[in-house]
């Protein structure tokens, strides 16, 4: 097993974009970290790949696919017997596409994005809830967006109808986790407007011209900078002080 000193971090949907740059950062930061990436197919993941060569031991790519409720148990099995306890699940992996307004918006593109970005953290939690228990500070810490704020739908109005109810949803759900496990300390977290692929398609889909909203109030940051800003806030986080309340990127609270 690791040594106690070390910290040993899950990131789903680890091989672009936001998750990679969580893993990287946490890398460069914290000398104590074992991180666990996990993507589709890491090893067609070139740049994850390119960071594990650079922190050999401490960026272990892994297979992790959202939702797939056996994979996500041997991933844990397979984490337990090799540490026994996991201290941070970053569940990041998410799926974002079909800008359109709800009469224009597919049911099979509502069950796509419902299962990957609501149940995808769900099973996650599940599998790794004991892992986190035996942590002496655990965190459980999806990336949400401020796009499932329902408080938020009239002063931005996205037209990112599956995406927004898929991340309403886990807010729900991680709020829920918070007051059913005393010891953990678990929040949704908004990364603010990151220049991912995910972003980039949103944009190249859109209809009404709404993402111009989005540009207009809240600044676009590349990965790096989100992911120094994000990993800063989880790391000092504390149920007391963070815990059930819906964070975003800039450290205040986005209405629910």
């Amino acid at each position: 097993m690791a040594n106690s000193t070390h910290k040993i971090y899950l990131v789903a949907g680890a091989t672009r974009g936001l998750g990679l740059a969580l893993v990287a950062e946490i890398a460069a930061t914290d000398p104590s970290a074992i991180i666990y990436a996990g993507g589709r197919n890491p090893p067609g993941a070139t740049l994850l790949v390119e960071l594990a060569a650079r922190y050999p031991g401490r960026v272990v790519p892994v297979k992790y696919i959202a939702a797939d409720k056996e994979g996500n148990e041997a991933l844990a099995k397979e984490i337990s017997a090799k540490h026994g306890r996991v201290d941070t699940v970053i569940a990041n992996a998410a799926t974002g596409s079909d800008l359109a307004q709800i009469h224009e918006t597919t049911i099979e593109t509502y069950k796509e994005h419902f299962s990957v970005n609501t149940i995808g953290p769900i099973v996650l939690f599940q599998a790794f809830r004991d892992l986190l228990k035996a942590s002496p500070l655990p965190r459980f810490i999806p990336i949400s967006s401020g796009a499932g704020s329902i408080a938020m739908i009239e002063s931005t109005p996205v037209e990112t109808s599956a995406y927004s109810m898929s991340k309403a949803a886990l807010n729900w759900v991680t709020r829920k986790i918070h007051y059913e496990n005393e010891w953990l300390v678990a929040y949704p977290q908004c990364p603010g407007a990151v220049d991912t692929d995910m972003f980039k398609g949103f944009i190249a889909t859109e209809k009404t011209g709404t993402m111009k909203v989005v540009f207009e109030k809240y600044p676009q940051r590349q990965p790096d900078e989100a992911a120094r800003m994000l990993v800063t806030a989880i790391t000092t986080s504390t149920r007391e002080g963070d815990g059930g309340q819906f964070h975003n990127v800039e450290g205040g609270r986005h209405p629910w």
